[in-house]
């Protein structure tokens, strides 16, 4: 879909979910460069701020959600473009913002930062209660607690990488007004609203280094809660496997054709188990006294 709106000091091209075709004619309306195309059409797009100098176009790019809260994290990139007298912007439906009298091409694209910035904030939410149900420790871990944290992991490792790529791309952006090379110039306004948009950011990237860094310690604790399962189970295991092996080594003996103490009476039988008693107790005793049983 492409809409086109008068702001006070340009055209505003608006290409909401556009295809290939609407791209392409939009760039060659305006005769703006070929490259923009590219930039456009390519969903890997990385967020950053350029200004072409020899060209006379800027182009920032960022990358916003477009999973849902319960889905795995992905990102798509949202771009606008623009010269002195025309900006084109190109996001899917979900990132449209209204237009409103008396704006100018940056107070659209700081408003389109403040609508990507809002499913972060959404996602931030859903991040918060899963990291404290994740806190929720049990004696007993299981592979679906595992298998959430793998998830809630990787899925930061992208939030955390796509707003700070994001706040990389703002800060050129804002910088670029202090570069003589570079004819961007804000008002008092646009310097304040941008600063805002700065602060949300970076805000939202805070708290998913610190959900990141939560994640990491409850995945370390239950790595050790594993392991100490791990060692108790070992050392039940061990110590059955001494227990059962005393009987067959006495009734062994017994069992053989030799001299032994008992082996003629007719409570020889009582006298194995005895003997297999005492040595297990024995055992039991020494390995409480000197091995924590």
């Amino acid at each position: 879909m492409k809409k086109i709106h008068n702001l006070l000091d340009s055209t505003w091209v608006e290409l909401v979910d556009a295809n290939t075709k609407e791209v392409v004619s939009t760039i060659e309306d305006y005769k703006l460069p070929n490259i923009l195309k590219g930039y456009m059409l390519d969903t890997h797009e990385h967020s950053r701020f350029e200004y072409d100098s020899v060209k006379k176009y800027s182009v920032l790019i960022t990358r916003a959600l477009t999973s849902g809260q319960d889905e795995n994290v992905e990102t798509s990139p949202v771009i606008s473009a623009f010269t002195d007298g025309v900006i084109i912007t190109k996001s899917d439906s979900r990132y449209r913002v209204k237009q409103q009298s008396n704006c100018t091409k940056f107070d659209v694209i700081f408003s389109i930062l403040e609508r990507i910035n809002k499913p972060y904030m959404n996602k931030l939410d859903q991040v918060n209660e899963d990291v404290e149900n994740l806190q929720k420790l049990r004696k007993s871990v299981h592979n679906k607690q595992l298998n959430e944290i793998a998830i809630l992991k990787n899925d930061l490792v992208y939030l955390k990488s796509s707003t700070a790529a994001n706040i990389m791309a703002i800060n050129q952006l804002q910088k670029s007004s202090d570069n003589f090379v570079v004819p961007i110039t804000f008002n008092n306004h646009q310097d304040q609203h941008i600063d805002d948009v700065t602060v949300e950011y970076s805000e939202c990237k805070y708290m998913f280094d610190v959900n990141y860094e939560i994640v990491s310690q409850i995945e370390d604790t239950y790595s050790n809660i594993i392991n100490n399962n791990l060692n108790e189970t070992t050392k039940i295991l061990t110590i059955w496997s001494l227990i059962l092996a005393i009987p067959p080594i006495i009734s062994g003996f017994y069992g053989m054709n030799v001299v032994l103490p008992f082996a003629n009476s007719k409570w020889s039988w009582i006298f194995t188990v005895v003997i297999t008693l005492a040595i297990i107790y024995w055992m039991i005793r020494y390995l409480r006294r000197h091995h924590d049983l």
